[in-house]
């Protein structure tokens, strides 16, 4: 079932939570420029996963460390 609060991004906006984010591609994406979160309806990753990302971002560095190449 589609997930209504993120039209099945996996993001929401991090300023209003109950709108997708617009980096999810959602196009009723939220366009205040805050930050996307992971959707805490259908994105939330168990105990040391990481959530389900947006499709076609290009992840910076590597993914066991934070730090930035």
């Amino acid at each position: 079932m589609p997930c209504k609060v993120c039209d099945n991004t996996g993001w929401v906006c991090e300023e209003h939570p109950g709108r997708p984010s617009d980096c999810g591609g959602s196009k009723r994406g939220c366009t205040c420029g805050a930050a996307g979160i992971p959707c805490p309806n259908c994105n939330e990753p168990a105990p040391g996963e990481r959530p389900r990302m947006p499709a076609g971002l290009m992840p910076h560095g590597d993914p066991d460390n934070d730090s930035v190449h």
